[in-house]
Order: C-alpha cells, then sequence, then structure tokens
C-alpha cells in the first residue's frame, strides 16, 4: 500500500452526520486507527490541537478554559483524555453559551464514558463515533458496500433470507485459505498494513507496551501496568471465547482476581478487546449470561500469540479457528458501525452449550445469525446448530449463515445459507 494512498473511510458519513447533528463529537478508537487523519478530512477549517505535544497539552491544564474560547470553530482536539475532566467542562460551557453543531471534534485512544478518572459526560450535547482500524473493504479498496448492508439494506425486496438466495448466482470466491490466513495476520491498523512478517509483529508487540505505558498508567493510576502485556497474551489465547476472568487470572497469577478484572477492563478502555453480550429472550430463559470476548484487531491477536500465514495452513493448529471467528467478527462489527442503522452484535451460548457464533439484532428485534468455520466445506454440525436456533426463536430469526473458507455461496436450509468468508467485503 502506498504510503501517500489516502483510504476512504467508510464511517466518514456517519461521521458528518453526527457533526451536523451534535454540539460535540468524540471520534473515538485505538490508538494508529486513523482517527487524527479522518478529523482532517472532515474538518478543513478551524483549529487542530493535539495533546500528545508536550506544550499543548501543558496549556490545557492551566487554562482549561481560556485553551478552548474564542478559538475560531470548528476546533478538534486530539487525544482529548489527556485533558481530564477540566477540559471537558471547559467545552461544556463553551458548547452551552453558543450551541451551534459541529463545534468541537475530540478524539480519543480511550472511551471517554467508561474511562474511571473522567465524570463529564456532556451528556446530551454529545455524539460518539467509534473508528476501528481498516475494514477489509478499506485495506483492499474494494466498492462492495459488505455483506451487512446488503442482507440488510432496507431499500432492498424480502429479508435478509431473500437477499441471500440472490447470492447464490454469485460466482466463486477466489480467496484461497492462504489469504484468509494472510489477512488475519495482517489485521487491519494502517501501519501494520504497510509491514510484513516478523516487522508487523514487533510494531503490534511496540504498540501494545506504548498504549499500556502511556494511555492505561495516564488514566488508571495504576503501577503494575508490566504485567498488562501478560494479561493481553492471556485474553488473544482466549479470542473468541467466553470471557471467565477467575481463568485468567489463575494463568496469569496477576495480583487479585478484582486487579484482574480490572485491568481487562482497561484494555477493552482502550479499544484492544471487545466484549459481545450474550444474546437472550423470554423464548430462552436458560441462557447463561457471559460475554464472549474478542480482541479487538486480529493481527495484534496473532502477534501475540506467534501465529503466522505458516501455522494458520495447519488443519490441525488450535489457534485457526478462534482467529478465524475473530475476523470475522472485527469486520462484522466494523460494518455495523458504518450502517448506522441501530443494529447490535451478540453471541448466544445455552447450558447445554448449544452456541451461535455472532448474532446481529437488527433494530426492529429480528436477528441475522453467523457461524464461523476455517474449513473448506461447509460444516453440518454448524448448520444444524444455525437450524436449531431458527427453529427456538422463530419468527425473529431471519437468516443463518456459515461463513467459510471454500469458495460457493449454498443453501443448506430454509433461511440457512454458506457463504465464502470474502463475500463479507465483496458483494
Amino acid at each position: 500500500m502506498d504510503e501517500a494512498t489516502i483510504i476512504e473511510r467508510r464511517i466518514e458519513p456517519v461521521l458528518r452526520t453526527h457533526l451536523n447533528t451534535f454540539r460535540v463529537v468524540a471520534l473515538l478508537g485505538p490508538r494508529q486507527s486513523g482517527k487524527t487523519t479522518l478529523a482532517r478530512q472532515v474538518v478543513d477549517s478551524g483549529v487542530l490541537l493535539s495533546l500528545d505535544n508536550p506544550d499543548t497539552l501543558q496549556g490545557a491544564l492551566d487554562d482549561p478554559v481560556g485553551f478552548v474560547r474564542d478559538r475560531p470553530r470548528p476546533i478538534v482536539i486530539d487525544e482529548v483524555q489527556r485533558g481530564g475532566d477540566d477540559l471537558l467542562r471547559a467545552v461544556k460551557l463553551v458548547v452551552d453559551a453558543d450551541p451551534a453543531p459541529g463545534s468541537f471534534l475530540l478524539t480519543g485512544s480511550t472511551n471517554l464514558l467508561t474511562v474511571p478518572r473522567l465524570s463529564e459526560s456532556l451528556a446530551g450535547r454529545m455524539g460518539v463515533v467509534e473508528l476501528a482500524p481498516y475494514s477489509e473493504a478499506e485495506a483492499i479498496g474494494a466498492d462492495s458496500p459488505g455483506l451487512l448492508a446488503w442482507l440488510m439494506d432496507r431499500r432492498g425486496q424480502g429479508d435478509a433470507a431473500a437477499r441471500c438466495e440472490q447470492l447464490l448466482s454469485m460466482s466463486g470466491s477466489p480467496v484461497s485459505r492462504r489469504r484468509y490466513a494472510e489477512r488475519i495476520c495482517a489485521g487491519g491498523y494502517p501501519e501494520a498494513q504497510r509491514l510484513a512478517g516478523s516487522e508487523r509483529a514487533l510494531f503490534l508487540r511496540s504498540l501494545l507496551a506504548t498504549i499500556v505505558a502511556r494511555d492505561i498508567r495516564e488514566f488508571s493510576g495504576a503501577r503494575r501496568t508490566a504485567e498488562l502485556p501478560r494479561i493481553a497474551e492471556a485474553l488473544a489465547a482466549r479470542t473468541s471465547g467466553e470471557l471467565v476472568i477467575s481463568d485468567v487470572h489463575r494463568d496469569t497469577s496477576f495480583g487479585s482476581s478484582q486487579s484482574t478484572a480490572d485491568y481487562i477492563a482497561y484494555l477493552e478502555m482502550v479499544y484492544l478487546t471487545v466484549s459481545l453480550s450474550a444474546w437472550s429472550t423470554s423464548a430462552t430463559t436458560r441462557v447463561k449470561q457471559k460475554p464472549k470476548l474478542h480482541m479487538a484487531d486480529s493481527g495484534l491477536a496473532a502477534a501475540l500469540l506467534g501465529a503466522t500465514p505458516d501455522s494458520l495452513g495447519d488443519p490441525a493448529e488450535p489457534l485457526r479457528g478462534p482467529l478465524h471467528e475473530t475476523f470475522v467478527a472485527n469486520e462484522i462489527r466494523k460494518q455495523l458501525s458504518f450502517m448506522g442503522a441501530g443494529a447490535t452484535l451478540h453471541h448466544f451460548r445455552d447450558r447445554r452449550q448449544r452456541e451461535v457464533d455472532l448474532v446481529v439484532r437488527r433494530s426492529n428485534g429480528r436477528l441475522v445469525c453467523f457461524e464461523v468455520t476455517a474449513a473448506m466445506r461447509a460444516n453440518n454440525r454448524k448448520a444444524a446448530t444455525l437450524g436449531w436456533f431458527r427453529d427456538t426463536v422463530g419468527d425473529r430469526f431471519e437468516a443463518g449463515v456459515v461463513l467459510y473458507a471454500g469458495e460457493q455461496p449454498l443453501r443448506l436450509g430454509s433461511r440457512l445459507f454458506a457463504l465464502p468468508i470474502s463475500y463479507l467485503w465483496a458483494v
């Protein structure tokens, strides 16, 4: 990828809509995901102030009201969490005096709504947009709106199952098992996209160390942050599994169980991990309510675990399935953020260990469900699970899709389909 190439970010229309609606917009996401570049693209006037600059940060800390008052609008404040509550309160005073939309665009590498040392939420004044690392469509420059946009397009004919029927006439996927492994290990961080092999792994591990040493220590005040990379590795080893804090605590032997839980939460606050809540309804009362954990970038997970395209090519490699699922989960999560459609992403698992990898709950309550496999053939067991779930939830179930590493789209049963993983970004 050419370093000078400007990548069109699919979330840009969502960000522009927020700027036209809210007085303050927070563009949040992990470091190195492209927040500052996107902010510059959407705000071509006003002023940009980076709190990563020590002198600028000191000015914000010394006189937060003076720092934001009487500047030309819009004002972009980069890494705003470093200015603390006093700066956010100063922004609140300014926009209360002049409530024009789009006055402030705040970027941050931590979730402002969950950081323990930030209590000012700018409620009623601020809209939040989350920017993840590149999606596959962004990384390869694909024109496709993405599978989720296709399946959930309100202007289309029929529901998601009818839309899947239309995909059965598509040509087979040209993406090989090796290529999927390469994409998993590449991940989505823009800088990592330019690197390969050991250089990429070195960059990603260094990025983790920087986030731990800088962001987490700064907002948490925690002293033992040197332990966090080890906890991150333990979580990477559990990616696509249910989050059981006692297991992580046992394997890392870090502090108390509560301190392990706190540090796991810190990693999610800086967008290194994602937890999917369990989907449940009164029709399925025996659901376990544990969240499912994914590393927020498959490339970072691979780097922490020492996985490579060669190792993921081995059918006996135990990381193949979890990393394929994490790769798909992150792609679906990104596509949902582009759509701004009010859909949410979950998982399902009951006490008899029947599980559905990914459950997209649409704003109307209907469900589009996904199972993921690294196999070249659609998995009958996964199709059977989707069929059971379809019969259990009834009319809520719109479509079930097994995403697999094979070539052809297939019909597996009533409202059940198998699609190549690459259809996620190539429909």
